[in-house]
């Protein structure tokens, strides 16, 4: 075993904060895991890790050793990669995170074409809501709709999407009809706890340009558009939304959109990155996919 190879799983083992989570994304037992670890520390005459039953923790000179191992192991990446580049063939692991709702929609396809495109590029991809560290966690991309919170990041805007206003037919005969903004004010509204403003208003531009904020009553509040959107559909309230969300309910009947004409806001879809010193060409390969793929994402 090389020393490379022994700084590939030091860094594995920090990242997933244990022996276990090393080796299942290494996929390789915990004994082989924690005998490479031991290799690497009788080789540097230094513990790198301390350890407990469940947990491990940098020591000091783990620490350091994981700043210099990070940086070693990105620099071969990229040469490999740039390599693979004057092969015309783009190769190797891309980490990438996303959006659930986003995800399930929209990236089977893309990953699909790209990967045909690219067959010796291999993707692990995790789709949740929760806000990754993609340094911490080795990721070398994410998708992320909103807001970029982490100044840090480097990042590139892929779409803008708009949001819409919709609600269930039999929400709309029950509390109706809506023939003008005033006639939302203190619905049952369906909020989307990601996104920025007060629960209890739903911000809106008119027809005539004009900012307005309409008072809503939340019943229920949560990170997840789908879950939102399922509710809406059985006439908890209205819901404003991402329009890739809200699309196929409302091309099904299932939900209606209200006051069309009315800007109801935009999200960004955008493609982030740790900043390091290099972006290996298969991740800016990959981003100037995405780039092309969402670039009228989704028709209105």
């Amino acid at each position: 075993m090389g020393q490379l190879e022994e700084m590939s799983v030091f860094v594995e083992i920090a990242r997933a904060e244990g022996i276990t989570g090393a080796a299942e994304r290494l996929n390789l037992a915990p004994s082989a895991v924690s005998r490479r670890l031991k290799d690497l520390e009788a080789r540097l005459g230094t513990q790198l890790v301390s350890r407990t039953t469940r947990h491990v923790s940098l020591t000091d000179a783990g620490r350091t050793y994981l700043a210099h191992a990070e940086r070693i192991l990105s620099d071969v990446d990229e040469a490999n990669s740039d390599i693979a580049q004057l092969r015309s063939t783009l190769a190797g692991k891309i980490y990438l995170a996303a959006p659930l709702s986003f995800g399930l929609r929209h990236l089977p396809d893309a990953l699909s074409t790209f990967m045909k495109a690219n067959p010796e590029i291999s993707v692990e991809v995790d789709m949740s809501d929760r806000m990754i560290d993609l340094a911490a966690e080795g990721f070398n991309l994410a998708l992320r709709i909103g807001n970029l919170e982490d100044s840090s990041l480097m990042a590139r805007k892929i779409a803008e999407l708009p949001a819409w206003l919709a609600a269930s037919p039999d929400f709309i005969e029950k509390h109706g009809p809506f023939k003008t903004l005033e006639d939302l004010h203190g619905l049952p509204a369906l909020i989307y706890t990601g996104g920025t403003g007060k629960a209890e208003t739903i911000n809106v531009r008119t027809e005539k340009k004009k900012e307005d904020r309409i008072p809503v009553e939340p019943v229920c509040l949560s990170n997840n558009g789908d879950l939102l959107a399922s509710l809406a559909e059985h006439g908890h309230g209205i819901i404003r939304s991402p329009c890739f969300i809200l699309q196929n309910a409302v091309d099904g009947g299932k939900l209606v959109r209200l006051f069309e004409s009315c800007d109801w806001g935009t999200v960004t879809l955008q493609a982030v990155w740790p900043p390091t010193r290099h972006l290996t060409a298969r991740t800016r390969a990959l981003i100037d996919f995405f780039a092309m793929q969402y670039a009228n994402l989704p028709p209105e």
